[in-house]
């Protein structure tokens, strides 16, 4: 008995050391890029810099909404989910805001095609829509445009009745996934430059420490901020979009409605001129290519506006997520605002 209970023992103890390294040191709760990427959480108080942003929610989400008036309508991806630090949280203190949740909106664009061709905004009295795209994923969107698609909205009515909230998939227990691969990338974080962690968050020097408030000169981002590079430099696709966004505003025109386009640049994008060994990294140029192209609709060129905050700001983006932080929401917050007074 006691000879099992010590093959036992030494089995379990290696086992038992990786769950504790991983327990310590792995993240579920903040910074995606951290948790996808199986980086080590070293400074566990970076994200109380950012505590002062956290105020009441103040803007109504589709699913919870009953008025039937607002001054804005927000549709987009992750960056306009990001609760009460984000930008519609912070428009929210001079005007109405009403958001479609994620999970009705899931390809915005195809959405508010959509929404423009059915009932919606017979419906809801609105003056002003946000669309806004993460810039890694725009291109992506448009490749199966349905023009001609709407959705009405007992059809909302119906996906917010069915919807069931999904739980949290990055949970881990003793013997896990996570807890055999996670120390072995933590190590590597340390002792390595200019790598894939995970298949999913490159990890790169950077020419200085300035640009997050924890110190580093490392930039980590998201693998499809790189591999969607490609096709989102080329010309034509930018054209392909402005067309699309262009005929969006006309028909929310038709509806004394003003599209306002908001692209989330890449993490990579923002950080690109910063990084140490380029070799190997696209330089993006979408910005670039989209910005001289004839609009039919209000346009925020906000990779212009956080790259320029860069030279007196940290943080613009989170050091850990793909995301940018509530200085940056206040920034663009502050942009949204100027453009509609400037309607008036």
């Amino acid at each position: 008995m006691k000879r099992f209970i010590s093959k036992t023992v030494i089995f379990i103890i290696p086992f038992l050391l990786l769950y504790i390294i991983t327990l310590l040191f792995f993240t579920v709760n903040t910074g995606d890029l951290l948790r996808i990427g199986f980086i080590p959480s070293t400074d566990k108080k970076y994200r109380q810099n950012f505590t002062l942003y956290n105020h009441e929610m103040k803007f109504t989400e589709l699913s919870k909404s009953k008025e039937k008036t607002y001054k804005i309508l927000t549709i987009g991806d992750s960056f306009s989910e990001q609760g009460k630090s984000g930008y519609q949280n912070i428009l929210a203190n001079d005007f109405s805001i009403l958001h479609v949740d994620r999970f009705i909106s899931n390809n915005q664009i195809q959405k508010l095609v959509e929404l423009s061709n059915g009932n919606f905004f017979d419906t809801y009295n609105i003056q002003y829509v946000i669309l806004q795209g993460v810039e890694r994923d725009l291109i992506d969107d448009i490749k199966n445009i349905d023009n001609k698609s709407r959705t009405n909205i007992h059809q909302i009515d119906s996906i917010i009745i069915n919807h069931k909230p999904e739980h949290n998939k990055d949970e881990y227990n003793f013997f896990s996934r996570t807890t055999l691969r996670f120390p072995y990338y933590a190590l590597k974080y340390f002792t390595d430059k200019n790598y894939l962690s995970n298949e999913q968050v490159y990890n790169v020097e950077l020419n200085t420490k300035s640009l997050f408030s924890n110190n580093s000169n490392k930039l980590l981002f998201y693998y499809k901020d790189l591999n969607n590079t490609g096709q989102n430099n080329l010309p034509e696709n930018a054209i392909k979009l402005n067309r699309i966004l262009n005929n969006i505003s006309e028909k929310l025109k038709e509806k004394n409605i003003t599209l306002i386009f908001l692209p989330s640049p890449d993490k990579y994008d923002v950080y690109y001129d910063y990084i140490v060994d380029k070799q190997n990294l696209t330089k993006p140029i979408f910005f670039d290519n989209f910005k001289k192209l004839n609009k039919e609709y209000s346009y925020i060129n906000s990779k212009e506006i956080l790259t320029e905050e860069l030279k007196n700001k940290k943080d613009i983006y989170y050091f850990d997520d793909t995301h940018w932080s509530p200085i940056a929401s206040v920034i663009i917050a502050q942009k949204i605002k100027e453009i509609i007074i400037s309607h008036k």
